[in-house]
């Protein structure tokens, strides 16, 4: 190779190929980056300066906020971004200018460029006018995907009108303090169809509307902390819902106190449930085509201060009339089967006549009751998980009656001609679970096979209860067992 053809080489070897992209193509690059990390590609040369402000996807975060939403931290590249020296010595005062300064150049550079996603967090401005505009300019950019978190400094904020009723939005995701307010219309989120909110004392009107006129929602996911003494309705109505889901913690409980939360649920399509609470709310699901539930009510059964005299049998009754057409359920805590949650009558558990799929969290040894109620409701069931992973806490735990297991009177009908698979998990050799593992193989006639996982304890114990277990008279010839750790 000649010297001219070597120079030659050299020359397109050292040539920034990257650099000569289109704008377009190196947005697409930087896509795939944090906005951290886009923003720090500004100092490689003037031809990278503002690129990063085009990119589909914008995060903008101040450092103030750290929570579930993961924001990335702001003051690590915002001063060199922006070459700002403030002259306040409030450090705070100072970042929350700089951010906001960030910010708005960054909206204001890309100019027309359409932004896909933006998540945009503001725990530290405190001007109201500014975010608003914030988020008026991303709807004018046909925002797809929006994500706020916002926090209020003890003056209300009213969110901009025009989001509910953007027709680009499909996805909105809201962490919401208190004393932050929005008044929805009754044609919102024409194209909206994951909404995640999650509320800190909502406001009573809004709640009632806001979920009640999206007419493209696929999924939905409603969490927070509320206030027990208010009184609260929340009404979804959306045709096209197909996944919901619920998670509360109530913010102001007293022994004693009744829940003023209502959920009126009119979904036709919904097919999956998911409830995690730490109390019982008043539901009513009109879901005629729900087919998995998931419903976890640990704190309730494990905190002990629920008064049951004061409604909670009624609203779980009412809760479990709305999940006749399940085919899969996960139940957490399940109260009717702790005899100190009965009243006199009762609880009143509906037929689950589809149920074919049930896991079962027992939390104390005081609940295989509860294992009986729902095997007599369920006369398909086909495939039963059992998790009794929590120790008892009552001393002396084999001379108390309460603790013994009371085989019922009748066989239920589905252990004796639908269950085949049976999973029983945290097994600790306790007497009551061994004596539930001999019901369940002599009952189970139909039986394909039987899978115990044992907790820690001495190999020796170990061995001894596995051999004990495997001379269990079956009810099934071909019933296999077998033995694994947690």
């Amino acid at each position: 190779m000649g010297s001219n053809s070597k120079l030659k080489y050299a020359n397109a070897c050292n040539k920034d190929r990257i650099s000569a992209l289109p704008d377009e193509i190196i947005c697409n690059i930087l896509s795939t980056l944090s906005t951290k990390e886009a923003v720090r590609t500004s100092i490689i040369s003037p031809r990278w300066r503002n690129v990063w402000a085009h990119v589909p996807t914008l995060d903008l975060c101040d450092k103030h906020y750290q929570g579930e939403f993961n924001p990335v931290g702001f003051s690590e590249f915002v001063d060199r971004a922006l070459c700002i020296h403030s002259p306040f010595n409030n450090h705070e005062f100072r970042l929350s200018s700089a951010f906001a300064e960030f910010v708005d150049r960054a909206l204001s550079i890309r100019g027309s460029s359409k932004i896909h996603r933006l998540r945009l967090c503001c725990s530290g401005v405190k001007n109201y006018p500014v975010i608003d505009a914030w988020i008026r300019t991303a709807i004018r950019l046909n925002v797809v995907e929006l994500e706020l978190v916002l926090h209020s400094f003890g003056r209300p904020f009213e969110l901009a009108r025009n989001l509910f009723t953007c027709k680009t939005l499909v996805v909105l995701k809201l962490l919401l303090e208190s004393n932050i307010t929005f008044t929805p219309t009754s044609d919102c989120f024409p194209s909206l169809k994951f909404f995640h909110a999650k509320v800190y004392d909502p406001d009573a009107d809004s709640m009632e509307k806001l979920f009640s006129s999206c007419p493209a929602l696929e999924e939905l996911i409603i969490g927070g902390d509320i206030v027990a003494s208010k009184v609260l309705n929340f009404n979804i109505s959306t045709p096209e819902l197909n996944r919901l889901k619920i998670f509360l913690a109530e913010d102001d409980f007293w022994e004693g106190s009744e829940s003023n939360i209502f959920f009126n649920v009119n979904a036709p399509n919904l097919e999956k449930f998911d409830l995690e609470a730490d109390f019982v709310a008043n539901y009513i699901l009109n879901a005629n085509s729900l087919s998995e539930a998931k419903i976890d009510l640990e704190y309730v059964h494990t905190s002990g201060y629920i008064d049951y005299e004061l409604g909670c049998v009624d609203r779980l009754e009412r809760l479990f009339a709305g999940l006749l057409n399940v085919k899969y359920l996960s139940l957490s805590a399940p109260l009717f089967g702790d005899p100190e949650c009965h009243t006199e009558d009762g609880f009143h558990l509906p037929e689950l006549n589809r149920l074919n799929h049930l896991e079962l969290l027992l939390f104390t040894c005081c609940n295989w009751k509860s294992l009986i109620d729902l095997l007599k409701i369920s006369p398909h069931l086909e495939h039963l998980d059992v998790y009794n992973n929590k120790e008892c806490t009552l001393e002396n735990y084999r001379d108390l009656l309460v603790c013994e297991w009371v085989p019922p009177e009748f066989v239920p009908i589905c252990l004796l001609s639908h269950i085949k698979t049976i999973c029983l998990r945290g097994i600790q050799g306790r007497p009551d679970e061994t004596e539930v593992t001999k019901y369940l193989l002599k009952h189970g006639e139909v039986l394909n096979k039987v899978t115990i996982y044992t907790c820690d304890f001495r190999v020796e114990d170990k061995v001894k209860l596995c051999q004990e277990i495997s001379m269990f008279s079956k009810g099934s010839t071909t019933c296999q067992i077998e033995f694994l750790e947690k």
